[in-house]
């Protein structure tokens, strides 16, 4: 079975405040809600261990539900080198085994961006992987452009991140391109990038993500990133983890 993962962004209603990120709750009171939903792990948001206190991050280093991807926001560029080392030192403390990270959408930095991320591997532990999310408005949005990004890297150690409902145009391309790199993925009811869905309210883009996901022997984990309610007028937590759940609920039943 596919891990599914709970992103904990998806109960953060300051996740897109600039520039201060400062996190709206302690993801350690609910570990054990997580636990006994029957979440696999957790992709921990950069700020709910960067912005936490040391008291939160060593609850989080004593998690017994384990932390498999740290996901940072640190830019791809060479002002972004001491972020994306603090994040680093996170990532280890909180035993991750897949950084995420975005490259930017400037075509005149790609250069930049391509010896970031081989500075960062060669920094990085073999047994951490990097984790492109091949994100809209990035040089890795379409597939072909993505792939010639990695051929001009020339390092090992990367996978890639997709995001079947969210841009299920593209997905039999990524996965057709990258194939077993394909390892993650994001998921968010949101076709066109509008408004968020349940899950249950877009059985189409579901049971088709999916089955594209299945056909293509998919064998990599799932993280519940977005859902309904998200950015809406007096969102909470509470109300966003209730849609979550029942997203995790329909998405259990067509992995089954």
């Amino acid at each position: 079975m596919n891990e599914i993962y709970m992103g904990t962004i998806l109960l953060e209603v300051n996740r897109w405040a600039r520039p201060e990120k400062t996190p709206s709750y302690r993801v350690s009171e609910w570990i054990g809600r997580f636990e006994e939903a029957g979440f696999d792990g957790m992709e921990l948001w950069q700020y709910h261990a960067s912005k936490c206190g040391s008291e939160e991050l060593s609850r989080l280093e004593a998690s017994t539900l384990p932390i498999p991807i740290f996901n940072p926001y640190a830019p791809m560029t060479e002002d972004g080198r001491e972020e994306r080392r603090a994040c680093d030192v996170l990532a280890r403390r909180l035993g991750a085994s897949a950084i995420k990270f975005n490259i930017g959408n400037d075509p005149v930095r790609r250069d930049e961006y391509l010896r970031m991320v081989r500075e960062w591997r060669a920094e990085l532990p073999a047994e951490i992987r990097l984790l492109c999310e091949c994100h809209p408005g990035t040089l890795a949005e379409d597939p072909e452009e993505a792939w010639r990004f990695f051929e001009d890297l020339g390092v090992d150690g990367w996978d890639i991140l997709v995001h079947p409902f969210s841009r299920l145009d593209s997905l039999q391309a990524y996965l057709d391109r990258f194939g077993p790199r394909v390892v993650h993925a994001h998921l968010q009811m949101r076709p066109g990038h509008g408004d968020f869905f349940a899950f249950r309210d877009r059985v189409d883009v579901a049971k088709e993500a999916i089955g594209v996901m299945q056909q293509a022997g998919f064998a990599g984990s799932y993280t519940l990133e977005f859902a309904v309610g998200t950015g809406a007028e007096g969102e909470s937590a509470e109300t966003l983890y209730a849609a979550a759940l029942e997203d995790l609920a329909y998405l259990r039943d067509l992995l089954a």
